[in-house]
């Protein structure tokens, strides 16, 4: 470079400093240029895809949000029956209401099933749900005003086996016309069946109410229904705490005086019945499909003769464990 002159040299430095530019430009700057495009690009992608899923997010707990809305309302269609029905539960319930109610004179009770149609979808297809229900029947009596009522054996004139003549006075002592106002029952009878009701009306439901006029009583009957469903897929958890879903009466009840059929005598010390003897006439009152006939009408002639006591082998005054057998 000696040989050039001032000028050239300038020039020559010139397309130097051109020429590193231009190298920095290519392999340093558009690099970088190019480098930030793919950037921006894949920025684009990121950005579209965040505002996919921000979307499906939104979709998702709107969808959500639909899902708990169809749980609540499907568990309040399942909360409208009975988790299960329970016979004697429900029974227990029936009985303890009206007895609280201050209607306890049971006649009777009976409980069965009620055919309901099966449920027909939309597409025509049965549904796997179906609807169950049972119809509890009771019958009430009111007192007539006059005789001594009598719940739960409470004026039994029994004790120990024998008559209690005290008690029994007493008792006599009250039989007299109280009036019409002293008649009790039918208050306590409508009373509780509007307790029954209001438990909960969309599963319980009275059937009918019907009222007889007897001699100087009432007689009160009623048709209480309960509703319940198989639920195939149970959305809600069943409440299981109702009176009348689960047995909640007692459950260590001394059953050690009670008598499974009547026998001729009641030979067992711990009952209140012991040492009573069946009549003549209940003694040999209907069939006796066990024995032979000759068995049975030896039996009917013998009680129709002598009497009960004395085919039995049961002098007067003598307990069950005294009987002494004839030679």
């Amino acid at each position: 470079m000696g040989n050039l002159g001032k000028r050239e040299q300038y020039y020559l430095m010139l397309l130097g400093i051109v020429v590193a530019v231009l190298l920095i430009y290519y392999f340093g700057i558009r690099t970088l240029v190019n480098r930030h495009d793919e950037l921006l690009v894949e920025r684009d992608q990121l950005q579209a895809q965040l505002d996919y899923y921000e979307a499906l997010k939104t979709q998702n707990d709107e969808a959500l949000a639909q899902i708990n809305e169809l749980k609540s309302q499907i568990s309040e269609v399942e909360g409208g029956f009975l988790p299960f029905i329970s016979s004697e539960s429900i029974e227990q319930y029936i009985l303890k209401t009206f007895e609280n109610a201050g209607c306890p004179y049971l006649v009777s009770v009976t409980a069965e099933d009620v055919t309901v149609p099966a449920i027909t979808l939309p597409d025509g297809e049965a549904a796997v749900d179906r609807l169950v229900a049972q119809r509890f029947t009771v019958q009430y009596s009111t007192t007539d005003g006059f005789n001594v009522p009598d719940y739960n054996r409470n004026n039994t004139v029994i004790v120990d086996g024998a008559l209690d003549e005290a008690a029994l006075d007493a008792l006599l002592a009250e039989m007299y016309w109280h009036g019409s106002d002293a008649i009790e029952g039918y208050d306590g009878f409508v009373d509780a069946l509007e307790t029954i009701e209001a438990a909960d009306p969309d599963c319980i439901k009275i059937n009918s109410i019907s009222i007889t006029s007897e001699a100087g009583y009432i007689l009160m009957t009623a048709q209480i229904d309960f509703y319940s469903a198989t639920f195939f897929d149970r959305v809600s958890e069943p409440d299981t705490d109702a009176p009348y879903i689960t047995w909640n009466g007692p459950t260590s009840i001394n059953c050690e005086a009670g008598i499974i059929g009547r026998p001729f005598v009641i030979d067992n010390p711990a009952s209140e019945w012991f040492n009573i003897m069946m009549t003549d006439d209940a003694a040999t009152d209907g069939d006796r499909p066990f024995s032979t006939y000759y068995s049975d009408a030896i039996f009917r002639d013998a009680v129709e003769a002598a009497g009960l006591a004395s085919v039995l082998e049961i002098e007067p005054g003598a307990t069950p464990d005294d009987a002494v057998p004839e030679e």
